[in-house]
């Protein structure tokens, strides 16, 4: 029996392997630092995830901490401020500041990433961000925006060379 259990087995992952499309083909050269060998579409998921930094994340007790963001508060209630991190560099030497924030807002902005959770993450038509000096960002709604601080926890913060060399998207990785 458990020969046989064995060799059902073996069988399945020999005749699954021989299934997969692109298996034995050679896969194209990689192209910048973000090597994407199997473009499954949930590996976007693992790369953002494990790649990029984020302002703020939130811990598994639903607290926000924070991360590339040291603090936070709303000035009123369409205007968030946020105070940037000093001192942070990215791998090829690239400074992280405001500058940084407002490229990866803009990006958010144009592009209304997909997100896992919903499109309900994306933000208001009208939203701005205004670089108050280089370690000083105000992101200002057009109506309150009770989840503004989930949906930054989620931006993904990439340097120049991101955006210049891959930037989002499958057609670009």
């Amino acid at each position: 029996m458990k020969r046989l259990i064995l060799a059902g087995m073996t069988f399945l992952l020999i005749a699954g392997a021989w299934s997969k499309p692109g298996v034995a083909q050679p896969k194209t050269a990689p192209q910048g630092e973000i090597h994407i060998v199997d473009t499954h579409p949930w590996n976007w998921v693992y790369i953002t995830l494990n790649v990029f930094e984020h302002l703020m994340e939130i811990d598994k007790y639903g607290h926000l901490v924070p991360r590339l963001a040291t603090a936070w508060q709303w000035i009123d209630a369409r205007t968030l401020e946020v105070t940037l991190r000093q001192g942070v560099v990215f791998h090829n030497g690239e400074r992280f500041d405001a500058e940084i924030v407002k490229l990866n807002w803009e990006e958010n902005i144009r592009t209304r990433q997909p997100h896992i959770l919903g499109s309900f993450m994306n933000f208001a038509g009208g939203s701005k961000l205004e670089i108050i000096d280089p370690y000083r960002v105000w992101f200002m709604f057009p109506e309150p925006d009770g989840g503004a601080l989930a949906k930054l926890s989620f931006m993904h913060i990439g340097n120049r060379q991101f955006y210049r060399d891959l930037g989002w998207g499958e057609k670009h990785w």
